[in-house]
């Protein structure tokens, strides 16, 4: 058993697991700020955020890994563009230690305290964190990253402000713990902004108009529920059922339903084997 996680850890991380597990599909967006929230509160962060990798195949420091999609428990607005901002000084080339390292270990369930991918100096050169998030004070930082396939990754990234202490080994074993988990959780999140299963990701509209094609909601109700006409729903709908080669509502049902039979056979992960989980845990460190 990992020494470091508790078990009241273990059985708030399997309430959490069963919650976001049992979540409509319709409500996903809900469900990640209801993750975030719980993460916070077990691992004592003051924000969480979600990121969605993709690779290209390009030669550089990242190993082609780019942000495709971002959110946050807190400062959403600010953090969405700053988000865009760093997104864009890396496609331009610009290096930062920290995101390096991150990249650097790409390919595997993973979890790091900031001091285990870069030294003290790396962290303080660290333009993402002294220039972008200057103004939140945040002085210690914990990743983790699961990944999907073979170019895309879903990452969970926790922040400590001044005056709070380090994250330790056991906040560090947790959210890994948890992503672990919760895979078939993830996936969906990236199945939600198109980042998998779709020719090309979803626009902020096309996921409100997603999460209710996936209620019995009619397309005029959407349109109503939206404050959009009944036309350029349609065509939303349309769009989306193009990027995920489906044809048309039934077609997108199935697609959910087929998503969330496969997460259940899968027998890699399951709420219900935290002690399989955590020799997982201890093989892979």
């Amino acid at each position: 058993m990992i020494r470091t996680v508790r078990e009241a850890d273990l059985d708030a991380l399997a309430r959490l697991w069963q919650e976001l597990a049992e979540a409509p599909a319709a409500e996903h967006e809900a469900a990640l700020r209801h993750c975030f929230e719980a993460l916070c509160r077990m691992i004592g962060a003051a924000n969480a955020s979600w990121v969605g990798l993709r690779r290209d195949p390009n030669e550089d420091p990242y190993a082609g890994w780019r942000i495709r999609a971002l959110d946050h428990f807190h400062n959403r607005e600010r953090r969405l563009a700053l988000g865009q901002e760093i997104a864009e000084r890396i496609a331009q080339g610009e290096i930062d230690p920290h995101v390096v390292a991150v990249a650097r270990h790409a390919g595997r369930p993973r979890c790091h305290l900031r001091a285990e991918l870069v030294s003290e100096r790396e962290w303080r050169q660290s333009w993402t964190i002294h220039e972008a998030f200057r103004e939140e004070r945040i002085i210690d930082r914990l990743d983790g990253g699961v990944p999907v396939g073979a170019d895309c990754e879903v990452h969970f990234v926790l922040d400590r402000r001044a005056g709070e202490p380090p994250f330790a080994e056991r906040e560090r074993d947790l959210l890994r713990f948890f992503l672990l988990g919760a895979q078939g959780f993830l996936r969906e999140t990236l199945l939600a902004r198109g980042l998998i299963h779709a020719a090309a990701p979803f626009s902020p509209r096309e996921r409100q108009v997603l999460a209710l094609l996936l209620t019995d909601a009619s397309e005029k109700e959407i349109a109503r529920r939206l404050g959009i006409g009944h036309r350029t729903v349609h065509q939303h709908a349309e769009a989306i059922y193009a990027k995920l080669g489906v044809r048309g509502r039934v077609g997108l049902m199935a697609l959910w339903l087929r998503h969330r039979r496969a997460e259940q056979a899968d027998p890699g992960a399951p709420p219900s084997a935290p002690l399989r989980l955590a020799e997982d845990m201890q093989a892979g460190s």
